[in-house]
């Protein structure tokens, strides 16, 4: 058989439009399983839960297939205890499903830190210690001194507070300074001496 005959012949043919049939479904199912698999993929917005309960947070994050993981705490006195205070990534960023979401909760309980020792030093520098310790300045009193906004006492609810006491972090430390004056003595001897009388003169 000539091979142009072979070409026309209906067994040819046959296998012909088979092929062109299987390669048609091949390419449209590989195309079809592909959109399927990128769509299965597809980013979706990340929920926000700040300020919700870490139960109430893991339903939401749960209800769009997002794994979580609290990483940190901290204390903050305007926040609700036990509340999102922060989500990595932020709400409304796309992420796939499946997605670990690292949250920080707003702890029970205050973080607790060693008095530091300020007194000798200026109240700029007072401050900034203090700041470095989680504290802060309360109420500032000042009395007669010679070294002006010298640190001279520190205390705490109305009591001296010595170096390394245990306290909440965040709490108010009140200071005693200087206010670069001395302490006016009053001369008795001069107020009392005697006038000389014009009469006697």
């Amino acid at each position: 058989m000539r091979f142009i005959d072979f070409l026309f012949s209906k067994q040819f043919l046959k296998h012909l439009l088979l092929s062109i049939i299987i390669g048609n479904v091949l390419f449209w199912g590989s195309l079809f399983f592909l959109s399927f698999y990128t769509r299965h993929g597809e980013a979706i917005p990340v929920p926000d839960v700040r300020g919700l309960t870490i139960e109430e947070a893991a339903k939401k994050l749960q209800e769009k297939s997002f794994l979580f993981e609290i990483t940190d705490s901290v204390f903050l006195t305007d926040k609700k205890k036990g509340a999102i205070v922060e989500q990595n990534p932020p709400a409304d960023f796309k992420v796939k499903k499946g997605r670990k979401i690292f949250l920080t909760i707003n702890s029970f309980f205050p973080e607790r830190v060693k008095m530091p020792n300020v007194v000798g030093v200026s109240l700029r520098q007072a401050r900034a210690v203090l700041e470095t310790y989680g504290l802060k300045i309360g109420r500032t009193r000042y009395v007669p001194d010679i070294a002006k906004d010298n640190v001279l006492e520190q205390k705490f609810k109305g009591k001296k507070i010595t170096e390394g006491t245990t306290i909440e972090k965040g709490s108010a430390i009140d200071l005693i300074l200087g206010k670069g004056e001395k302490e006016e003595e009053s001369d008795t001897s001069a107020t009392n001496m005697k006038q000389p009388d014009e009469k006697n003169l």
